[in-house]
């Protein structure tokens, strides 16, 4: 007769913050219904060593699928903190709060509303 292993794991909860990612993909979802679909977000993900990387992208679907890298992000398996890849800057943010006050910054720049509406305008030609 087999013994029965016990379990040794233990208990397991969610971590409390937000990942990085699932704050990237909300906010990619919304870019879409805001430009009638011209101009929508992707974000790409990998993992190499003990880092993951994320690529933010706005893709424009009527030009082949067109897509730019608008910033990327980097954080190991502690989420916080992250390495941000905007333009020529690169910036640490520490916690959740800085990194949606940076998103936010980003996502609503003069630069960012520049882009996306030159893409809007190719979709719409």
């Amino acid at each position: 007769m087999a013994t029965q292993i016990a379990d040794l794991w233990g208990g397991f909860q969610p971590a409390e913050v937000r990942s990085p990612l699932s704050i990237l993909r909300q906010q990619a979802s919304l870019l879409g219904d805001k430009t009638g679909h011209l101009v929508e977000a992707r974000v790409d993900s990998r993992a190499q060593y003990k880092e993951f990387f994320h690529s933010f992208r706005l893709v424009v679907p009527a030009l082949d699928d067109y897509t730019y890298e608008l910033f990327r992000i980097s954080h190991t398996i502690d989420l916080y903190p992250i390495s941000v890849r905007w333009k020529d800057e690169r910036v640490e943010l520490e916690t959740e709060e800085a990194f949606v006050d940076w998103l936010s910054s980003c996502l609503s720049s003069e630069a960012t509303k520049r882009i996306i509406s030159t893409l809007m305008a190719q979709a719409a030609a």
